[in-house]
């Protein structure tokens, strides 16, 4: 592949990305209802979560040195030694679950990124989160899989390719950073 096939790859999936306005704001208001915001993924979008906690948490507040009203993200992709301890003692479609169990509060937020949105960890996840009422938002590629129909607020990117899903799923995080910085 070429370089200009690539980036034209990308322009074409920016082009019919979609997702639920919806989303904007529950998350501008996440902040003063004092929710948190739970992040998850694997592999490529395990450091796309990651990389959604740290933006939420720092780069979305306005004035953050001194804003005591910060918008509250935690990445459960981040901690490999429970990941780990729980996947080794129960399952590894366990490892985000287990995590909001122990966490996590009704209306929080549980923000899932899988370019299938048929991982097992992440469907388990969302389903558990659904039960406890929190407010799953899925961020998802190809199809849109389990992660799509469970979600109550959908971001998709109808695309085969991990690669242009995952770019696309971390343009959309920097949207989000950018939005609730200029208004909240």
């Amino acid at each position: 592949m070429e370089w200009d096939d690539y980036k034209k790859r990308i322009k074409n999936a920016l082009d019919i990305f979609v997702f639920d306005k919806g989303i904007l704001e529950v998350l501008k208001n996440s902040a003063r209802k004092k929710q948190t915001i739970f992040v998850a993924g694997n592999g490529g979008s395990a450091a796309t979560a990651n990389h959604y906690a740290s933006d939420f948490s720092k780069g979305a507040n306005k004035n953050w040195k001194n804003n005591p009203s910060r918008f509250q993200a935690i990445p459960l992709s981040s901690n490999i030694e429970y990941m780990t301890a729980i996947a080794n003692d129960l399952a590894f479609k366990e490892v985000f679950k287990q995590q909001l169990v122990n966490l996590a509060s009704k209306d929080d937020i549980a923000i899932f990124i899988s370019a299938s949105g048929n991982s097992p960890n992440i469907v388990t996840a969302a389903e558990y989160a659904k039960k406890l009422e929190m407010i799953v938002i899925g961020i998802t590629g190809f199809e849109g899989g389990k992660l799509k129909e469970i979600a109550d607020y959908s971001a998709h990117i109808k695309s085969p390719s991990y690669e242009v899903s995952e770019d696309i799923h971390s343009i959309f995080g920097h949207f989000l950073t950018a939005y609730l910085r200029e208004n909240s």
